[in-house]
């Protein structure tokens, strides 16, 4: 029997004595067996793995076996218990949380080093940092956004903790964990059942295979994004008592100063946000104001308050990244074809067995997305319309109208769109609001999904791990040439687009990070033709060095289609270069440099140029000025709207206010673009 709202009634006592108690026994035996076995068989071999073998697929084609039926034994035991009649949260949290370790948390295990080598750069704006004092954003456009690298700084520094090689390793896995707890909270605000709720977090666990969970700002803001829209649905949303067919619940009660409290933690988190990434910030504002416009959040005015912080930090505090290059950050805006095809074109292609990542990240996306559009037809057949859940998985898609983000914006869309898109994919198996008496079919069908989703986990999320990974003879490498870098060096890496391939395959920059200038050359398609490059090592002077690195040569054969055997071949020819003398070699890196007579200058390193000029001080100092009016008028609005019932009659004043510091602040904006672009 259904409700007038299309959701099921809830299943009590009742519900629970339609499964004999010793049937409900058998089921949670069974589940923890297979959980413990699961978990064993997937850990116990990690330690043998081997991954200097890793062929085009990744990692999966290294994986143990046992592996792989460990990770089908955890979806079974989870499938086990979405079966029971309530839900028994220890028993989920437990083999969802090995779930995760087990995919996110594997390359700690079977790899030994860190992976990925923005992970090293990351560490190393934390060293500059943490040496120095202050960010250069001169040297990098990336200390331009310092809120991470600062704050883990400072934390690091009060630990006492010098060494972020174990933090990088378990990051990931930790960071995963700590995203599904405000994920629970978003369903919460939900009129889902406890099924639904699990289950859109195990899809989450299964669907996040983009890779944006390593250290990075981009890990901690995407949970710092969960976080901001969970306090957004459950304390501020927008009660619905004329519409019971709406998927969202009440709000959770809060008092006028607790509101006032949670409102500036929404501050605090999107300010928080701004000085530390780029792209999330914009995604934050637009889950706001999408919510506002559809009725689904009460705070009108935050989205005003929220772009005007925005708008007010790429003013004046990333100055030196978008100085002279409005190009590059306006050109993109309109283009949406050119913007999704840099990011999925460029990615379809592959060399032999490699092909066939690309198409499988590009499945897992479809079967998602699939599965969230066929929840919200079923959701709306029962009468039910999940407009907020809608809002959050439609906004991200804008992303890809004003920005391309260097390639990356439709795996950043999809990232963003995950959370949504995985409860309204649970709504698929289980619609009703509260779970059904009889519910094996859906839970099976839901089980079968999780075995093929994580399937193609490993092989969308690892199938770049033969240049992902970070092998000891890279590392010891770099540490070669960073014991020679007190003059400063110079370091040229291969690279088959030297324009617009910017980040090397392998660890760079984590040390000493304005004495190694990094230069990137175009490897030769044909790796006996180095005379090109040895001629650039001799003009680059004394101090100055050619790496090639085996993830670097992997990447070039698997990627960019260069022929296999491509890297061997290629050191045996620079080897014998005239003039060219090995300086370091191992399986993993080779470093070159010339052989100059005793005594030999070097030359000058490149200065540092500061990019922001003097003009425009007058219109700076009234921008700043507008923008803290701006920004206080606009928090006591707020502030007085939720918890200053007696000072209403100001709202009024503090918008006649607000209207002219924004024109200002909009004025000096544009003129500081102009004057100093």
């Amino acid at each position: 029997m259904r409700s007038p709202s299309g959701l099921a009634p809830p299943a009590g006592p009742a519900a629970a004595r339609a499964q004999p108690p010793a049937r409900q026994a058998a089921l949670l035996m069974a589940a923890a067996v297979a959980g413990t076995a699961g978990l064993a068989a997937f850990q116990l071999p990690l330690p043998g793995v081997r991954p200097g073998r890793i062929n085009g697929l990744g990692l999966i084609s290294v994986l143990p076996v046992s592996c792989l039926i460990g990770l089908g034994l955890l979806i079974v035991a989870f499938t086990l218990l979405l079966g029971l009649p309530r839900a028994r949260p220890v028993a989920l949290g437990a083999v969802l949380a090995a779930t995760v370790i087990c995919l996110d948390g594997v390359t700690a295990r079977a790899e030994p080093q860190p992976r990925f080598p923005t992970t090293y750069q990351i560490a190393g704006y934390i060293d500059y940092i943490s040496r120095t004092g202050h960010t250069a954003p001169a040297l990098d456009a990336y200390f331009s956004w310092p809120g991470f690298f600062a704050l883990i700084a400072m934390a690091a520094g009060a630990a006492g903790a010098h060494n972020l090689t174990e933090i990088m390793r378990w990051w990931p896995a930790a960071v995963d964990l700590l995203c599904l707890l405000p994920l629970f909270l978003i369903t919460r605000s939900l009129r889902a059942s406890w099924q639904a709720r699990w289950y859109a977090a195990l899809l989450l666990s299964l669907g996040n295979w983009v890779g944006q969970d390593y250290f990075s700002p981009q890990s901690l803001n995407f949970l710092l994004y969960l976080i901001f829209v969970a306090i957004l649905l459950n304390w501020f949303g927008r009660a619905q008592p004329r519409s019971p067919c709406s998927g969202e619940r009440e709000p959770l009660p809060a008092a006028g100063r607790q509101q006032v409290v949670l409102l500036l933690v929404l501050i605090a988190i999107f300010a928080t946000s701004v000085v530390s990434h780029q792209l999330t910030p914009f995604l934050m504002l637009a889950a706001c104001a999408g919510l506002v416009l559809a009725r689904r959040c009460r705070l009108t005015g935050l989205p005003v308050l929220l772009g005007v912080i925005l708008a007010g930090w790429i003013s004046f505090g990333t100055v030196a990244f978008w100085s002279g290059h409005l190009q590059q950050m306006f050109g993109p805006v309109g283009h949406l074809l050119a913007n999704f095809s840099s990011g999925v074109g460029g990615r379809v292609a592959g060399h032999q067995l490699h092909a066939l990542v690309p198409q499988a990240r590009i499945g897992a996306a479809a079967v998602v997305l699939a599965m969230a559009v066929a929840g919200v037809a079923r959701r709306l057949r029962g009468g039910v319309r999940d407009v907020a859940a809608l809002v959050l998985l439609g906004v991200p898609f804008l992303a890809p109208a004003v920005q391309n983000y260097g390639g990356e914006i439709v795996l950043r869309t999809y990232l963003f769109a995950l959370p949504a898109a995985c409860i309204l994919g649970s709504y698929l198996f289980f619609p009703a609001g509260s779970a059904p008496r009889r519910a094996w079919l859906p839970v099976t069908a839901a089980g079968l999904a999780g075995l093929v989703l994580a399937g193609l986990f490993l092989v969308a999320r690892y199938g770049n791990e033969a240049f992902e990974q970070t092998p000891p003879g890279e590392l010891t490498a770099m540490n070669y040439l960073y014991a020679r870098d007190s003059g400063g060096i110079r370091l040229i890496w291969l690279s088959q687009l030297p324009l617009a391939n910017a980040t090397p395959q392998m660890p760079w920059q984590y040390r000493d990070f304005e004495k190694v200038n990094y230069i990137t050359a175009a490897a030769p398609a044909d790796p006996a033709s180095v005379r090109g490059l040895a001629a650039q090592l001799r003009q680059a002077g004394p101090a100055s060095y050619l790496i090639t690195t085996s993830t670097q040569e992997a990447y070039l054969e698997q990627v960019a289609g260069y022929p296999a055997g491509w890297g061997r071949r290629f050191r045996a020819a620079m080897a014998a270069a005239p003039g060219v003398r090995v300086a370091f070699a191992d399986t993993g890196a080779v470093v070159y440099t010339m052989s100059w007579p005793p005594g030999s200058p070097r030359q000058p390193m490149p200065p540092v140029a500061v990019r922001e000029p003097a003009r425009g001080a007058g219109w700076t100092l009234a921008g700043m000025i507008a923008l803290w009016l701006l920004l206080l008028a606009l928090t006591a609005r707020e502030v007085i709207s939720l918890g200053v019932p007696a000072a209403r009659w100001l709202l009024r004043p503090l918008t006649a206010v607000s209207v002219p510091l924004l024109v200002v602040l909009l004025a000096a904006i544009a003129m500081r673009f102009v004057l100093l672009s």
